[in-house]
């Protein structure tokens, strides 16, 4: 190796063991043997890429990630190299086509069902579900998929190659029939503006669905994969309501998370989001039934342990995707940065989670029938809602 290149790994590897959350589970001097053998023939900084990488595999932590300067340039930019889908696991139900995506373009569909990924069965894949992220976010390869269109014959084959596309969805909200708030809340990338638009637009859709006074919301978590979790709170705070929400926990102290009249941060006063003029509920502290699926990852899952254990709160569908884990950003000198995990989230209890989250209540999620009387986790969302007893003060 050069010196640039041994110094820039060494770099690299010297935060990683200093701040991981793993760090203490493992033997550094055989990592580092591992890494820098892959490296041994390396003569540039980019040269080094495939070896942090596998350093970040070897942690076993299944959320740290790598990013060259150009996939970083894309993140700020909140666009992707990818394929453009999320997959369910083992069952292989499509449930999120990105627009202007390359699955989008090959005509894959919410709802249909993969049977094969690179010649692959779905169940066959190791170590299951993240396995099968890993290989929808390797833009390296093209992805051959065997489906059935929303789970009907034929079969069909479709080849994909990574292309660039906009991974922003917007934020959505409406008021149902039955007097209840509903507010979808998608994954977040992109640009400290495009951080500050989406917790605008959540806070503006409860100050619409709020008109007439409401005192039961459904947050739907199902499509969050995550992102910046801090737009999502102060979004959702007047729902979330006032006070410190979760903690995270590194092998040195706890943190709490706060909300605070349209600001969201780090306990006592770190603001890392906010919103003007804050909008508060004119039935404070009502029902909430949060909805969670496999695909609900990150800050997806922190967004719903901030509603865990809070009385009037209960979660419904799927066990998350189970990294419900905070990362912190490392800038490395080319541009390339490490988003490396370094803390377990926590709940209001303190119990901490490195696992996927389990719902109160389980329910199987149709993907072709959200918001439908099909759609099991909502139906039984709005049904726990309506049974609640909404007679207390204030109500």
């Amino acid at each position: 190796m050069t010196q640039d290149a041994t110094a820039y790994l060494n770099e690299a590897l010297d935060y990683i063991q200093e701040n991981s959350v793993k760090s203490a589970r493992i033997d550094w001097p055989v990592l580092r043997q591992e890494v820098f053998a892959l490296a041994a023939q390396v003569q540039t900084l980019e040269g080094t890429y495939p070896a942090i990488k596998r350093a970040l595999e070897l942690l076993g932590d299944h959320h740290s990630r790598f990013y060259d300067p150009q996939a970083a340039q894309r993140l700020e930019e909140g666009q992707a190299k990818q394929f453009g889908l999320r997959i369910t696991w083992p069952e292989g139900i499509v449930g999120i086509v990105y627009p202007g995506s390359p699955a989008e373009h090959a005509g894959v569909q919410v709802g249909d069902q993969v049977e094969t990924i690179n010649d692959q069965p779905m169940a066959q894949l190791l170590i299951g579900q993240l396995r099968t992220l890993f290989v929808l976010n390797d833009a390296s390869h093209d992805l051959a998929l065997t489906m059935k269109p929303a789970g009907k014959l034929p079969i069909r084959s479709v080849r994909l190659r990574a292309a660039v596309y906009t991974t922003a969805r917007e934020p959505q909200g409406k008021r149902l029939e039955q007097a209840i708030g509903y507010l979808d809340l998608p994954g977040l990338t992109g640009s400290p503006q495009q951080a500050r638009a989406y917790a605008q637009t959540v806070q503006r859709l409860v100050r619409e669905i709020d008109q007439a006074p409401l005192c039961k919301w459904v947050v739907d978590l199902r499509r969050n994969t995550g992102g910046n979790m801090w737009p999502m709170v102060a979004g959702v705070g007047p729902i979330l309501g006032e006070g410190e929400w979760v903690v995270f926990v590194d092998h040195l102290e706890k943190q709490a998370a706060f909300y605070r009249n349209g600001q969201a941060g780090i306990s006592p006063d770190h603001v890392l989001a906010d919103v003007d003029e804050p909008y508060k509920l004119q039935c404070p502290e009502p029902l909430v039934a949060v909805l969670t699926s496999q695909l609900t990852a990150s800050s997806g899952e922190f967004t719903a342990l901030a509603f865990r254990g809070l009385p009037r709160a209960r979660s419904f569908g799927e066990p998350t995707q189970g990294v419900p884990t905070a990362n912190a950003r490392q800038n490395l000198s080319d541009g390339a940065f490490i988003l490396l995990t370094t803390a377990l989230g926590a709940d209001r209890t303190g119990r901490t989670y490195d696992s996927p989250l389990l719902p109160d209540y389980s329910c199987t999620i149709n993907w072709t029938q959200l918001g439908t009387t099909d759609d099991h986790a909502f139906q039984a969302a709005i049904q726990w809602l309506m049974a609640e007893d909404t007679t207390r003060a204030g109500w």
